[in-house]
């Protein structure tokens, strides 16, 4: 099976003339992590969404080619879909673009999530596995509701982890709510507030932004149920607690692909 039959043409793009402003827009509003950047109907790059959490202010001048970023993966459609998805989940890429070899023109994207719909339409359930088989146990990162955003943005950044779980305290490891990028940016939140936890107002805590109540999992529950809550819900990971609500493991989509690639 080939990448072609993951490819969404319609996924939405921007051009390297466009404000910044205009990204960031798409991202919160859509919830993406990623936007190719088409020029004349060839690839120019990508920007991410942690680029655009870097805004100083929503007024900013600054254009997305300031912003640009070169793809780690580009894919045709004539590649192997398997091989092709197997790649994005060693780099921990969620959306590569495609482009056509013929000709060099942009045609679209192909993600984790294309992939995972395709395989459940195919009625291939992933060998009924379950969640404690496929799930990220260590380290196991989690945030508390009263650290500042600026401290969890620069864990973010320095994990390249794109949300956390939210527990009421460090010892019984309740979880409350998740906390992603995307939230920062429903927010609003700019650069300086992000980074800096002092001035003249006291900076946001995680309470302030975290999504709850937190949708979670056990991990005896079959991955076809998480799968569903991912693309339903359109979330990236989902917090697998045991039968008190406390935290034992992550699983994400990458987690979730595995369970097709043998």
């Amino acid at each position: 099976m080939k990448v072609r039959l993951l490819i969404d043409s319609h996924y939405p793009t921007v051009s390297p003339d466009d404000p910044l402003t205009k990204a960031r827009a798409l991202m919160r509003d859509i919830g993406l992590r990623m936007l190719p950047i088409v020029e004349e109907g060839s690839l120019y790059g990508i920007i991410r969404r942690e680029n655009v959490l870097l805004l100083t202010s929503t007024r900013s001048t600054a254009a997305v080619r300031d912003a640009a970023d070169r793809p780690r993966l580009v894919f045709r459609p004539d590649d192997d879909m398997f091989k092709s998805v197997k790649a994005m989940v060693e780099l921990d890429e969620w959306y590569s673009p495609v482009v056509d070899e013929r000709n060099g023109k942009y045609m679209g994207v192909v993600s984790l999530t294309s992939f995972l719909r395709f395989m459940l339409r195919k009625g291939n359930l992933g060998a009924h596995m379950k969640v404690g088989e496929l799930m990220t146990t260590s380290p196991l990162e989690y945030v508390l509701p009263d650290e500042p955003i600026s401290r969890v943005w620069r864990k973010m950044v320095n994990l390249q982890i794109s949300g956390f779980p939210v527990v009421r305290n460090p010892k019984t490891l309740e979880v409350i709510g998740m906390i992603t990028q995307h939230d920062l940016l429903k927010r609003g939140y700019t650069r300086i507030e992000l980074e800096s936890p002092s001035g003249p107002r006291r900076g946001p805590r995680v309470k302030d932004a975290m999504t709850t109540p937190a949708v979670s999992v056990s991990p005896n529950d079959d991955i076809v149920k998480v799968i569903r809550i991912l693309l339903d819900r359109d979330i990236g990971r989902v917090p697998v607690t045991d039968e008190r609500g406390f935290l034992i493991g992550i699983v994400d989509r990458s987690d979730a692909v595995k369970a097709f690639l043998g």
